[in-house]
């Protein structure tokens, strides 16, 4: 359901950001990548339009719906070579995140070669689900992510180099947007891991 923006009620009630949980899951880093192209995306969830806690700015409701026989698909990303970002930008009155996604897949090989030719020019939806469980989308309905500028892939020089891809995708919005929607419907697989 798409976001009405000028419907959007801005109540925020200020609140304390405490210490994480001792017993909560903070780890850091990238566990698995789905990417799908944009327009194979029917639907898309949306931030709430009454916006009171600051979860309300970055926790999406509702499902993403594929277009008929459409789903994500997965890159895998080496352990301990993916990283998310979100950085501001641009001047007050008119800021917002530039989204950072780079992860590392081995293996420079034509699967790989040939992905990155395919898709390189075409507007991606990005789901990234973190060490920490957290699932978020790079992508909306009006711009997808796109390959950033440190997309390289590598045969590397010595024998024991890492041999592959460092992807790099970046998509611009005002805020983060963590998935909370079904998975194995978009995905094929029961959960993102």
């Amino acid at each position: 359901m798409p976001n009405d923006e000028q419907n959007i009620i801005c109540a925020l009630e200020m609140e304390d950001l405490n210490k994480g949980a001792n017993c909560g899951n903070n780890m850091s880093g990238v566990k698995s990548v789905y990417v799908a192209l944009k327009d194979d995306v029917a639907t898309l969830p949306a931030l709430p339009n009454l916006r009171n806690h600051y979860e309300d700015f970055a926790l999406l409701s509702g499902d993403i719906v594929m277009v008929d026989d459409k789903r994500f698909y997965h890159i895998y990303c080496n352990r301990d070579m993916g990283e998310l970002k979100y950085t501001t930008q641009g001047t007050f009155g008119g800021k917002s995140f530039r989204a950072t996604l780079e992860i590392y897949h081995a293996g420079f090989k034509a699967k790989l070669l040939g992905f990155t030719a395919a898709v390189m020019n075409s507007e991606l939806l990005v789901l990234c689900k973190l060490n920490n469980g957290e699932i978020h989308l790079l992508g909306d309905k009006d711009r997808g992510a796109e390959f950033g500028d440190n997309v390289e892939l590598s045969s590397g020089k010595a024998i024991t180099d890492n041999n592959g891809g460092t992807f790099n995708f970046v998509y611009d919005t005002p805020t983060a947007q963590i998935y909370t929607g079904v998975v194995d419907t978009i995905t094929g697989v029961s959960e993102i891991i």
